[in-house]
């Protein structure tokens, strides 16, 4: 969790004082032409219909640092789902968190797994059927799905349909990045209004980085020793503060060549400079062979 993004998080700050060029969508264009040419080619990518992703994932949780599992599947246009197993209480209580989009339906579902005696955990629950946590939830998957595949792919899924514009560039002592502006056209069934700035590497036009505003990312385990309080005691809690509204960014390197195709195998994210999770993985597969309930939570 410690890993150096010093230059990488010197890139996010000069966000206030990019110096946009009058150069329109024709730039945004062969800035992606060179990126697309980077990953493997507008043929390769365009083969990409789906991505299984597997590997390990390091959190920050309060001021502890835990580590686990991590699996995300990907099927365009419209299914992901990531699923995390963290044992937040050292190598007791598996905590098995699932969570995605599948169409027009949210993906949640939390269990625990080796639970010791006399011991309790406690994860929030999903948010309810057909409530506004519900639609909210709903809306952040399909920015989420939206997010990661115009990173890996340089293209959004064909249910958000978006426009590159041209913003500028962006410089740190380590370097330079070509920055676009990365906004939802038209009307988006379903989704509010999706925003991000896409940053390529100058010197390899490879995506660097996706920054965002978003809701703070929260991750609530409770662990406690003793008897399980009554379910009355739960109700009596007061509810969560409302998550805020925070700059975030996503970093992408290690990138290995997956059928022909350029992908980063190394993903950060971070909240105003600290890293709140980095995921490594593994393996990547292209085009995978997903199980008929490969994105479901109730198997």
């Amino acid at each position: 969790m410690q890993r150096l993004v010093s230059g990488l998080i010197a890139l996010a700050m000069t966000l206030g004082s990019l110096a946009a060029r009058a150069a329109g969508d024709t730039k945004a264009a062969e800035l992606l032409a060179q990126a697309r040419a980077a990953l493997g080619g507008e043929k390769q990518l365009a083969k990409v219909e789906g991505l299984a992703c597997t590997g390990t994932v390091q959190r920050a949780i309060g001021d502890r640092h835990v580590t686990g599992d991590v699996t995300i599947n990907l099927q365009l246009p419209d299914k992901m789902l990531r699923s995390d197993s963290i044992s937040p209480m050292g190598d007791a209580a598996l905590v098995v968190t699932d969570q995605g989009i599948n169409g027009d339906k949210l993906l949640r579902n939390m269990r625990t797994i080796n639970t010791p005696p006399g011991a309790v955990v406690r994860t929030p629950p999903p948010p309810a059927p057909g409530s506004d946590a519900e639609a909210q939830a709903l809306r952040n998957s399909r920015a989420e799905l939206a997010r990661m595949t115009i990173a890996l792919l340089l293209a959004a899924p064909s249910g958000v349909p978006v426009e590159f514009t041209y913003a500028g560039e962006a410089e740190a002592p380590e370097g330079k990045a070509d920055v676009l502006d990365v906004k939802a056209s038209g009307a988006t069934t379903g989704s509010t209004s999706f925003a991000a700035k896409l940053f390529l590497d100058k010197s390899n036009h490879r995506p660097l980085m996706l920054a965002y505003r978003g809701l703070a990312p929260r991750v609530v385990v409770q662990a406690q020793r003793g008897a399980a309080p009554p379910p009355e005691a739960h109700t009596a809690q007061p509810a969560a503060p409302a998550p805020e509204m925070v700059d975030i960014t996503m970093f992408f390197d290690e990138y290995k060549a997956i059928e022909g195709v350029l992908l980063p195998h190394r993903v950060t994210r971070s909240v105003g400079g600290e890293t709140i999770e980095e995921l490594t993985f593994k393996s990547v597969k292209v085009n995978p062979q997903f199980r008929p309930d490969a994105f479901q939570t109730d198997k």
